[in-house]
């Protein structure tokens, strides 16, 4: 028996059908993407980590991370200058220095003569302006030049940059982070909220983007979280490891102390001599516990600005700097390493959490890597018979003044140690005035010095300027240097260490900025809306993060990127 509609009820089923209809592409890639794409930073988080104390590791955090998203664990960058800015920048943009020109943390300006700061533009200031403590003693140069910044440095389009030109303004685009240039470079030119931490504790952000802090922020200013530890102190987090065993032991010659805070555990939360409150907010910011004063601040950011809440999609990037300022003073081998990493587990399970109660599982896109990795304590490298070492830059710098003045005699000037007039990381720029009066050509000095230095002990090697612009063929470390390169910023000569071997502005404790793989690697998961999850193991950069991220909302990446997504990374694509 067949049951037949009247004539009117089938038009208005059929009147239905045509008005809701298949849905439009439009619609379909709107459903698709992500409600909120989050990039997370974990400075200095070398790329082993992960793996290395993944038995450590409770569900929920890591774990997770990787079991339920993609994890390339060959992922490198592809330059020599492995700092903080530049690796902000290059996962913000897609790009190497060669293209975004952060080509470290500092540079010398040629034009100018001056050094500057990777953000420093000089023509803004701090909100709020600086409360000083009355019992530190003030650094003013460093104080002034902490204010006057921006993302104008920055010469390539951001994955932030591309959101607020192709999904408009209604996308919210946050940056945050306790180093100024770990937010500004990830925010792009326009974030709508782009801030971090000053020496008071407080955070803040320039007169670039506002004229005054986010009602939320100053909320969280009020309430001096950071204060909270005063008196405390940091000890291991968890007591059913045996953190000689995965670490080593807690007292390792080249170690350093860390802010005042001791060389082992327990690292005490004071002022020092001076009761310094200072002195206190550095050893927070040394510590895990400013990891967590970051977090707080993240929190409410989520839920004050609404984000992944609205229809159009948004973008939150958190670079959590305490990983880096830890490394820094004991070392990738130490049991502080250890246990922030430890921590910063379950700081990634908290982040997950409140992802999926504030926008929903499966709503979001998260991509975790690093900045950079970190070469191992010189001291404890050369305990395992490995070739290892501080090097000595001033010593150097002496040195290759007395070599020019021998080598070219007839252009000595009566003004000594004026050959080289700046050295920034591992760049060392020629004075050209003075070249140029003395009337000796620069490229012929750019090489004989770059000889000289190769012989020098715990130099791997040197590229010139010249080798630079040149277009010839360059191995596997000069085509690195050149695409940590660039013209206007870079010096006239670049210097590379041998591996394990770094720069003796380090006393103690350990540094990063080499093209050697303990630099290069660090991790790169993506974890959410259609991920396809799994081990890879192709080679990749840093670079594809925001290429990932732009390609999981469904946009043109940033202008300038020059990656493309991995094959069969999201379903569907």
């Amino acid at each position: 028996m067949r049951l037949l509609l009247p004539y009117s009820a089938f038009l208005a089923v059929l009147a239905a059908f045509v008005s809701v209809g298949p849905p439009s592409r439009a619609e379909s890639k709107a459903a698709a993407r992500p409600k909120l794409v989050v990039l997370l930073i974990f400075d200095q988080m070398r790329g082993d980590y992960l793996s290395r104390w993944n038995d450590l590791y409770p569900e929920g955090g890591f774990r997770r991370l990787v079991g339920e998203g993609a994890s390339f664990e060959n992922c490198h960058y592809p330059y020599a200058n492995t700092m903080t800015a530049p690796g902000h920048a290059t996962l913000a943009t897609g790009c190497p220095p060669q293209k975004h020109g952060i080509v470290g943390n500092e540079w010398f300006d040629i034009k100018s003569g001056k050094e500057l700061y990777c953000v420093e533009t000089g023509r803004y200031t701090l909100i709020p302006p600086p409360a000083l403590d009355p019992n530190a003693k003030q650094d003013k140069d460093a104080e002034k030049k902490s204010k006057s910044v921006s993302p104008e440095t920055l010469l390539s389009p951001t994955l932030a940059d591309a959101i607020k030109k192709q999904l408009g303004k209604q996308s919210r685009v946050v940056a945050l982070s306790l180093k100024d240039r770990a937010s500004i470079l990830p925010g792009g030119k326009s974030p709508d909220a782009c801030y971090w931490a000053d020496a008071s504790g407080r955070f803040v952000t320039s007169t670039y983007y506002r004229d005054r802090v986010h009602p939320w922020v100053a909320a969280f200013n009020k309430t001096a979280y950071g204060d909270r530890w005063f008196g405390k102190q940091w000890d291991r987090l968890r007591a059913d490891v045996d953190y000689v065993k995965w670490s080593g032991p807690d007292d390792v010659i080249g170690e350093g102390k860390g802010s005042a805070q001791g060389r082992t555990f327990p690292h005490p939360f004071d002022g020092g001599k001076d009761e310094s409150m200072k002195v206190y907010r550095a050893a927070v910011a040394n510590s895990p516990m400013g990891n967590d004063l970051l977090w707080q601040l993240a929190k409410k950011a989520i839920e004050a600005e609404k984000l992944g809440t609205r229809s159009t999609p948004d973008f939150l990037s958190i670079s959590f700097s305490s990983n880096d300022l830890v490394g820094h003073s004991w070392g990738p081998d130490s049991q502080e390493v250890l246990d922030i990493t430890l921590r910063s587990d379950l700081l990634v399970k908290d982040i997950l959490t409140t992802l999926d109660e504030k926008v929903g599982k499966g709503k979001y896109v998260v991509v975790l890597s690093a900045d950079h990795g970190i070469c191992p304590l010189p001291e404890l490298s050369r305990s395992r018979k490995i070739d290892a070492g501080r090097f000595d830059f001033d010593l150097m710098l002496t040195a290759a003044e007395e070599y020019l003045d021998e080598k070219f005699p007839d252009a000595r000037a009566k003004d000594k140690n004026t050959w080289i007039e700046a050295a920034k990381s591992n760049m060392l720029y020629l004075d050209r005035k003075k070249l140029k009066r003395r009337k000796a050509g620069r490229a012929e000095v750019e090489k004989v010095l770059a000889e000289w230095l190769k012989k020098k002990t715990g130099i791997q090697t040197t590229y010139t300027r010249a080798e630079m612009t040149a277009d010839k063929p360059l191995d596997e470390v000069g085509r690195m240097v050149k695409a940590s390169y660039h013209p206007d910023r870079s010096g006239d000569i670049m210097v590379v260490l041998k591996p394990y071997w770094i720069p003796n502005y380090y006393l103690t404790g350990t540094s990063h900025g080499s093209p050697h793989a303990y630099d290069t690697h660090v991790p790169l998961v993506v974890f959410g809306t259609n991920v396809e999850p799994g081990k890879r193991k192709e080679r990749v950069s840093p670079e594809h993060a925001a290429v990932i991220l732009a390609a999981s909302l469904g946009i043109d990446p940033p202008g300038g990127a020059v990656r493309k997504v991995p094959k069969g990374l999201f379903a569907g694509k």
